[in-house]
């Protein structure tokens, strides 16, 4: 199993992923969505992963959600840095990565557009359910319906 690691540009917040499908494998999609374009995310998922978020300073950060308040985007309020993105799905949370913040951002292939923008927000959760990974934990952040 290969462990990929990211973040935020100051650390606050720190992503792990630990997947089988190698980084040449996972094609990031650059969402058409205003918050996704203006922040240049580009996101990376493997269902069949485990995907670890964890959190230095719970005040200095944000769970940003637009649009169809589908999605939690995990904002650094220091750094500005979106490294992650997360949505419950009844008892469990599934979540992507943003490639532009993963170390070893160079292994992963060429972006390809994603357009989910104007889809409602189920055919949203539907779509992702089948592309994000589907193991996230939290480790060490202050529970507030997460």
């Amino acid at each position: 199993m290969a462990t990929m690691i990211g973040g935020c540009y100051c650390g606050n917040i720190t992503v792990k992923l630990e997947t089988e499908t190698p980084a040449s494998e996972m094609i990031p999609r650059a969402c058409d969505c205003d918050f996704c374009t203006i922040h240049g995310a580009e996101w990376i998922s493997t269902p069949e992963a485990n995907l670890e978020i964890e959190v230095q300073n719970e005040a200095a950060i944000n769970l940003f959600s637009q649009g169809s308040e589908s999605a939690r985007f995990w904002l650094c309020q220091r750094c500005g840095v979106v490294p992650a993105v997360t949505c419950d799905m009844g008892d469990h949370r599934i979540g992507a990565l943003n490639k532009r913040t993963m170390l070893d951002l160079k292994k992963f292939p060429a972006t390809e557009p994603a357009s989910p923008k104007n889809l409602p927000p189920e055919e949203k959760k539907a779509r992702w359910e089948g592309r994000w990974i589907q193991n996230v934990t939290v480790k060490d952040c202050w529970d507030v319906g997460l």
